[in-house]
C-alpha cells in the first residue's frame, strides 16, 4: 500500500512515507497536524493505545480522522463471503471477514476515542452502494487479496474452489450491486 500511495506523488513534493506501529508511534510529541488512517483500527490489538499515541503525537487543534467498517448487516458481502467459506471448514472457519467488521458501535468508539483526551469526537456512518461488474473477479480479491488466503491454505483447503464458491454465493445472493457502509470518525484537540 505504501508503494502504491509513493507513486502518486513527485520526488519534488517532499511526501515522506514510513511504516509504523500504532500502539508505538516512532515520533516525538506534537509532530503533526492530521493523522490518519484508512480502515486499520479495527486490526489494531490495543486500540485504546492506539489512540493516546495518535494524541501524544498531534499538535494542539489537531485531528485524528479514521474510517472502519460497519456490520455485516450494513454490508453483506462480507457475511456472503463468510458463510460461503464456513461450509468447507465448518468446525474451525477462517475468521478473516469477522475482524474488520466486528468494530463497528459508534458509541463505543466515540468513549475509547474521548478517553485518550481528545476534545470532540464525531462519527459519521457514510452509505453507498458499489456495482459488482464480476462476482467471479470480485471473489478471486476477496478470497486471493488478503489473509484469508493463508488461513485456507492453512486448513488445507483449495483457494480456488472456495473462490467459486463465493463467487457463486456473492451472484446469488447480491447480483449486480451491493450496500456498503462505514464510520468515519472525526477527533479533534481544542
Amino acid at each position: 500500500m505504501l508503494e502504491v500511495a509513493k507513486a502518486k506523488f513527485r520526488a519534488d513534493e517532499m511526501v515522506e512515507f514510513k511504516q509504523v506501529d500504532a500502539t508505538n508511534v516512532e515520533f516525538a510529541d506534537g509532530s503533526f497536524d492530521v493523522v490518519t488512517c484508512q480502515f486499520g483500527v479495527m486490526f489494531f490489538p490495543d486500540k485504546n493505545r492506539s489512540y493516546s499515541e495518535v494524541r501524544r503525537v498531534l499538535r494542539p487543534r489537531g485531528s485524528y480522522i479514521f474510517n472502519v467498517w460497519d456490520s455485516w448487516d450494513a454490508n453483506p458481502y462480507a457475511r456472503v463471503t463468510h458463510e460461503a467459506v464456513e461450509k468447507f471448514f465448518p468446525g474451525d472457519p477462517p475468521s478473516f471477514y469477522r475482524v474488520p467488521f466486528n468494530y463497528h458501535d459508534a458509541d463505543e468508539i466515540k468513549e475509547s476515542v474521548s478517553r485518550a483526551w481528545f476534545s470532540r469526537v464525531n462519527v459519521e456512518h457514510l452509505s453507498r452502494r458499489s456495482k459488482i461488474l464480476s462476482a467471479a473477479g470480485f471473489a478471486q480479491g476477496l478470497v486471493f487479496g488478503n489473509p484469508m488466503y493463508e488461513e485456507i491454505v492453512y486448513r488445507g483447503g483449495d483457494p480456488e474452489q472456495v473462490r467459486a464458491a463465493v463467487a457463486t454465493a456473492i451472484e446469488r445472493e447480491l447480483g449486480e450491486d451491493m450496500p456498503l457502509r462505514a464510520l468515519v470518525v472525526h477527533a479533534s484537540l481544542n
